[in-house]
């Protein structure tokens, strides 16, 4: 809805109030000019609510380079910390909008909007909660306008790890606040705060507050691993379990693809040190790009050293890649244009990711199968357990979790869900992989079970594709399983 030169994600009476209060508020600030958020300096011997609230709104900002400014208010609307040196008519509005009512926010993204055409802002009152209780409110203003509900999620998903430490600092502190009489007409946004402390969990807040700088020098390294072209690839063997001399035996070897972070500081982190925080930050579709040109690259350069071990690169993809129509575009162009013969590449999704997106998984699928790939499904056990989109992709590999590979020479249920798995692959056609076989024990269940392939460090570790020995891997492998 426009109006007055701006529009909001918000139902009509809302901006009718909004509205109302921008106005309000504009002509407040013509004979106040002290109009805007501010504190008053305790002694030194307090706490503050900068020292405390600061640390973490100046991480939020690191992680979203986007925000341009950002304020934080206890539940009453007063202002704690702001980056900037005052708020407008409409940050005052959307603000007082939370505070009447925190729980009334509609949409996946989960705040109120306004953006405006005229300044190419778009502004965002977030509702904090800690443990169910309204505690306060976060504005950022974001550069640049959003059109779709999806990428004003995608904004705030960038936030999400920090917000709930944010709502736990708000929540622990006891603030006695006093407006003074002259500046009466600014109620919702001038405090005196004469008395501070802290009353939640030091080291609780301590604790978080180390999470969060662990996880903002971990981006950082994501980030400028990025930028520099420093991370790596490296290849682990998935071998087949069976005894009898079929063609199946005599088939590809197939390796997959890992991501490695090589830092100074903490070694090489292996994929599952550094991913998740790449998930929640949304640097997925960015990481997956470079997997796949770096290993197209590769494989142009040492054609040699593969065609003849009859290799197949597995590669994963992350649900936030499969649902995107740029990345598969990105995809299909890479592939085309590598001059590789398409069939010694294989890709994998994990059940969680393909029973959320379908038919975006299905999509992606079918292009990649017309241009002569594989289809692999992964974390099967993971998700849903329904495989409805199986009905739709004609998927060869069914991957069956570690979690439940892990039980499988002594837990009843992980060998049972092992089992059902196994007869459903046989009667649509794929085969299985047993994921993270790391034991004796392990590797003989699985086959007991009636697994078709092996992939773990009982089989074989991962190295760095440099140095990766395709033509004796199978010969290797074949002594390690027995």
């Amino acid at each position: 809805m426009r109006a007055d030169g701006a529009f909001c994600r918000i139902g009509s009476a809302r901006v009718s109030r909004i509205l109302r209060r921008c106005i309000a508020t504009t002509m407040c600030s013509a004979w106040s000019p002290n109009l805007g958020p501010r504190m008053t300096t305790l002694p030194p011997s307090h706490e503050t609510p900068d020292t405390v609230l600061a640390p973490l709104a100046r991480g939020l900002l690191r992680r979203a380079p986007q925000i341009l400014s950002l304020s934080l208010h206890d539940s009453k609307g007063h202002a704690l910390w702001s980056s900037g040196d005052f708020l407008l008519a409409e940050d005052h509005a959307l603000i007082a909008e939370v505070v009447e009512d925190p729980h009334d926010v509609r949409g996946q993204s989960s705040g109120l909007w306004w953006e405006s055409a005229d300044t190419a802002r778009a502004r965002c009152a977030l509702a904090l909660f800690d443990g169910g209780e309204f505690c306060g409110v976060a504005l950022a203003v974001f550069s640049g306008l959003t059109t779709r509900e999806a990428d004003r999620a995608d904004r705030i998903a960038d936030l999400a790890p920090v917000l709930p430490v944010l709502a736990k600092a708000l929540n622990g502190l006891d603030l006695d606040i006093e407006v003074s009489p002259t500046d009466i007409s600014a109620e919702d946004t001038i405090i005196a705060a004469l008395r501070f402390e802290h009353h939640g969990s030091h080291d609780e807040l301590a604790e978080d507050l180390a999470t969060l700088e662990r996880e903002e020098r971990l981006l950082g390294l994501i980030d400028a691993a990025m930028k520099e072209d420093e991370f790596a690839l490296h290849l682990q063997p998935i071998v087949s379990l069976r005894d009898d001399p079929s063609p199946e035996n005599n088939g590809p070897l197939i390796v997959e693809v890992l991501i490695r972070l090589p830092t100074q500081d903490l070694g090489v982190l292996e994929s599952h040190q550094f991913l998740d925080t790449a998930e929640r930050h949304g640097r997925m579709p960015a990481i997956d790009r470079w997997v796949i040109r770096a290993l197209l690259v590769w494989m142009q350069r040492n054609r040699e050293r593969w065609v003849d071990a009859n290799a197949v690169f597995s590669v994963n993809l992350s649900g936030k890649s499969v649902v995107r129509p740029d990345f598969r575009n990105y995809l299909e162009n890479c592939l085309d244009k590598s001059g590789l013969p398409l069939t010694s590449l294989r890709f994998e999704v994990s059940e969680l990711d393909a029973g959320i997106a379908p038919q975006e998984f299905a999509a992606l699928a079918r292009a990649l199968i017309e241009r002569g790939c594989e289809v692999s499904v992964d974390n099967a056990g993971t998700g849903s357990g329904r495989f409805e989109f199986l009905r739709e992709v004609n998927a060869d590999l069914l991957k069956i979790d570690g979690s439940l590979v892990r039980g499988a020479s002594d837990d009843i249920l992980s060998r049972a869900l092992i089992n059902g798995m196994v007869h459903m692959a046989d009667t649509l056609g794929m085969r299985t992989v047993a994921s993270q076989v790391d034991s004796t024990g392990q590797l003989r269940a699985v086959k007991q079970l009636g697994v078709d392939f092996a992939q773990g460090f009982r089989v074989s570790r991962p190295s760095h594709i440099d140095d990766f020995e395709f033509l004796s891997c199978g010969i290797q492998c074949a002594e390690a399983r027995a």
